[in-house]
């Protein structure tokens, strides 16, 4: 399970050093109802494992505080989100079974960031895809 998690981890904290690259408002931007934003969807992988781990709340946090406050975290928050999981996972013996199903959440949701990245020109990629009407200004 370690050595699994450590991976996800791993890839997950690569990420996030490339989400820091983006703007308040790349991180925010709205690509529609199937995408939303890439913000978005890091938090819905955070979400995921915080309700599934509600055992250990107390050491990862207030789960609806943490989705109240959700539109106003910034990188860094989300960031610090993450610590707190992985660390209440290292800390508790925490089942692979339990955890597996984040595990593919985790995976589902990076791939769709990844590509939304893409269009920021943060990730380079191969994606054919014509940008249109994307105005966003790095602050």
């Amino acid at each position: 399970m370690n050595n699994l998690y450590d991976e996800v981890r791993n890839s997950r904290n690569e990420l996030l050093e490339q989400a820091k690259q983006l703007s308040t408002s790349e991180l925010n931007y709205n690509f529609g109802s199937k995408f939303k934003s890439i913000k978005y969807n890091l938090l819905q992988i955070a979400y995921a494992y915080h309700e599934g781990l509600d055992q250990y709340k107390d050491q990862i946090g207030d789960y609806d505080l943490f989705k109240e406050n959700g539109p106003k975290l910034n990188i860094i928050d989300i960031e610090n989100y993450f610590d707190n999981i992985d660390y209440a996972i290292e800390q508790n013996p925490v089942s692979p079974e339990t955890v597996m199903p984040y595990i593919f959440n985790d995976y589902e949701y990076r791939g769709k960031i990844k590509f939304l990245m893409t269009f920021f020109e943060v990730i380079d990629g191969n994606v054919d895809v014509e940008r249109k009407n994307v105005k966003v200004k790095r602050s």
